[in-house]
């Protein structure tokens, strides 16, 4: 089974296909996570549990020891302080064992977009990483299909457009999670940055167009623009609506960058549509 590999954002969108991936594998998974009994509820009994803070250098010395690799797949405001006590921890500690880091950073993460402060953060942190010495993998995805609920649901649907929404190629996170998996079984994939890309090129309006005709078309579609988005956030208090439509915003200025034939080649391409991800939502629910 090999040693452990300790996965940072367990919990998040795109951390947990990655330990239910690992878990398939017959991976030994660690997770360190704020709440333990959050972590049971979604995988159960298969991974160890480390409750403690991301950001904390003495929390994720105790949580590498034994394990040989991380996945960090961690909101931004946590991210660059994990990565940083990463690569101290592995420049100053007894972690000779920390054979891999993988991270997840964006498609349109580039020097042309560092004025966004999201696209910085992820900039840093892939720097820190290519000046560690540790070898590592950077994933840069495009839109997950597991947001679109995020916009439409059984109370209300929504959708935020933007002046020219770019074509996406959303993909499924359970795709996401088993090329992360794989990228640990083929060394070809060190020292990449990995670009994925869904088999279909849609706007983020189109993909919660159909998400919300297939599942819920009986509730009305609102359509609003970033800074009417941004008005009713403060109205309501709701910062995950302002930090939405403040993405949305970003998008009008940039588009999904990068060639995934490399990741594909290497990991498999993704293939769930939106199309057949609707169709086990619906199965689901």
């Amino acid at each position: 089974m090999g040693k452990r590999i300790l996965i940072l954002g367990a919990t998040g969108t795109l951390g947990r296909p990655v330990v239910q991936a690992f878990l398939e594998r017959n991976r030994r998974v660690r997770v360190l996570v704020r709440s333990e009994e959050k972590v049971r509820s979604i995988f159960g009994v298969g991974v160890e549990v480390l409750q403690g803070d991301s950001t904390s250098r003495a929390d994720l010395g105790k949580a590498l020891a034994g394990c040989d690799a991380v996945h960090v797949s961690l909101p931004v405001e946590a991210e660059l302080k994990a990565v940083e006590h990463l690569v101290d921890l592995a420049r100053t500690e007894n972690t000779e064992g920390l054979g891999r880091i993988s991270y997840v950073s964006g498609t349109s993460v580039r020097q042309e977009n560092r004025w966004f402060d999201v696209v910085d953060v992820k900039m840093r942190a892939e720097d820190l990483l290519g000046r560690s010495g540790v070898p590592h993998t950077v994933f840069c995805p495009t839109w997950v299909m597991e947001v679109l609920p995020n916009f439409v649901r059984p109370e209300r649907a929504v959708v935020i457009e933007g002046k020219r929404p770019p074509g996406l190629h959303f993909f499924a996170a359970v795709d996401f999670g088993r090329m992360v998996a794989a990228s640990y079984e083929n060394d070809r994939s060190l020292g990449k940055r990995l670009f994925i890309h869904g088999p279909k090129r849609m706007t983020l309006p189109e993909a919660i167009g159909s998400f919300h005709q297939a599942c819920f078309p009986e509730v009305k579609l609102r359509r609003l623009r970033p800074w009417q988005a941004r008005f009713v956030a403060r109205l309501t208090g709701n910062p995950s609506l302002a930090g939405v439509a403040r993405l949305i915003a970003y998008f009008d200025t940039t588009e999904q960058h990068g060639d995934p034939t490399e990741a594909n080649q290497l990991l498999g391409a993704p293939t769930t549509t939106l199309e057949e991800w609707i169709e086990v939502r619906e199965g689901e629910s």
